[in-house]
């Protein structure tokens, strides 16, 4: 029986495994990076040739648990490839991502300054001691490894990114813009520094700079559901409802299920004034995700206007249901109270107003609401019952007569 060579076996399973993480398999994924760890790890396989592929399973499997929330896991996995590629880039970034999800910043920093001793021009170690450093508030050092990471990397747009956030999380926001701008003097061509630059001058209530600076992004190239959204949102603040909708439509041609693309669409119809197409789309967005209450909220709010008095009803009703005890839920309860109460209002009118309805309410109450498309509450309901519709005017505006 042949042998089966160790290291061709492992490359297999490493590439089965780099597959299952690009379809977010982690759980597939972690088996391969584990049988790797596992085959390599025995004494007769550890040498030169060897301890590469191990060091690929031990990062990759850390990935693999990080996705899973197991980040004590992940940083002992992490660790044990720094022990044997301790300048590996991916496992210092698992590494710190484990710790800093585990709340240990302190313990964090400190690792970066052990590392740095070792690797001082490593910009992007001077750059995690930056967004380190911003947390604890400790703003001084973070400026000076962000000095040291933008000085270090050349013409890479990272550290301009990360300086902005840190400085505008600082209340500098004129300086973070100025910081901004001399990035895209060095680097002109970046999407992400005009996506950072827009992002800002947006934030700063500078909208129509801010949809200049996004049109850079696309002249780049740089067409995203995410961007098609923000240009989408920037264009319905400021009244181009047209040319939001367009970026919209573009960004559902990319990807046609997103829900923030799919929720703008059903708004930007109700400010042109196109309430049924906004209920169409609307109703879309609930058949892709029917458990979220903010959404079924929408719906009802939308029948409501329509005038779709039951489904609106059995939308708020579905919102109560799943988002109990929440303010949503409160304020669905109280919008259907009013409902209730006006669409008792309506079935006296009509049938003052309506002698065929009012007929059907004395012989049948039950099925006469509900071709009419009512849909009221027990209470409600109780009352029509314990009405003499027989004894009421013929007019509305009369005095009405219950029976006890």
């Amino acid at each position: 029986m042949a042998q089966i060579d160790p290291i061709a076996h492992s490359q297999q399973l490493l590439d089965e495994a780099n597959q299952f993480m690009e379809r977010q398999q982690w759980q597939q994924a972690e088996e391969r990076f584990r049988q790797v760890a596992k085959n390599l790890a025995r004494k007769v396989t550890r040498s030169e040739i060897a301890k590469p592929l191990l060091s690929k399973a031990l990062t990759g499997w850390a990935r693999c648990l990080l996705e899973r929330g197991q980040l004590a896991e992940a940083m002992k996995k992490a660790r044990r490839a720094l022990s044997l590629t301790p300048n590996s880039e991916e496992a210092q970034n698992l590494f710190l991502n484990a710790l800093l999800g585990l709340g240990k910043w302190q313990e964090a920093i400190r690792q970066v300054k052990r590392w740095l001793k070792q690797q001082s021009q490593n910009w992007r170690l001077h750059l995690w001691a930056a967004r380190i450093e911003a947390q604890l508030e400790h703003w001084a050092d973070a400026i000076q490894h962000l000095a040291m990471a933008i000085r270090l990397s050349g013409n890479q747009a990272e550290p301009y990114e990360v300086a902005a956030q840190i400085l505008e999380r600082k209340g500098e926001t004129k300086r973070a813009l100025l910081l901004l701008r001399k990035g895209l003097e060095q680097i002109p061509d970046s999407p992400a520094l005009w996506f950072a630059l827009g992002q800002l001058q947006r934030n700063l209530g500078q909208l129509r700079e801010a949809l200049k600076s996004f049109e850079q992004v696309l002249k780049l190239g740089h067409d995203t559901p995410l961007l098609r959204e923000t240009m989408g949102q920037i264009c319905s603040e400021i009244g181009l409802t047209d040319k939001a909708m367009e970026h919209v439509l573009k960004g559902l041609e990319q990807d046609p299920e997103n829900p923030n693309l799919l929720d703008l669409l059903a708004f930007i119809y109700l400010q042109k004034g196109r309430a049924r197409e906004a209920l169409q789309v609307m109703q879309r967005l609930v058949r892709l995700a029917p458990t979220d209450p903010v959404i079924q909220f929408k719906l009802a709010t939308l029948h409501h206007q329509l005038g779709n008095y039951p489904q609106a009803v059995m939308a708020y009703q579905r919102t109560i249901a799943l988002a109990p005890g929440t303010e949503l839920a409160r304020e669905a309860q109280q919008v259907l109270e009013v409902l209730d109460r006006h669409q008792l209002e309506q079935v006296f009118m009509l049938s003052m107003e309506d002698p065929i309805f009012r007929a059907k309410l004395i012989r049948n109450p039950q099925e006469a609401l509900r071709e009419k498309g009512f849909l009221l509450s027990e209470s409600s309901l109780e009352i029509i019952y314990n009405t003499d519709f027989s004894q009421l005017p013929k007019r509305h505006g009369a005095s009405q007569r219950f029976v006890s």
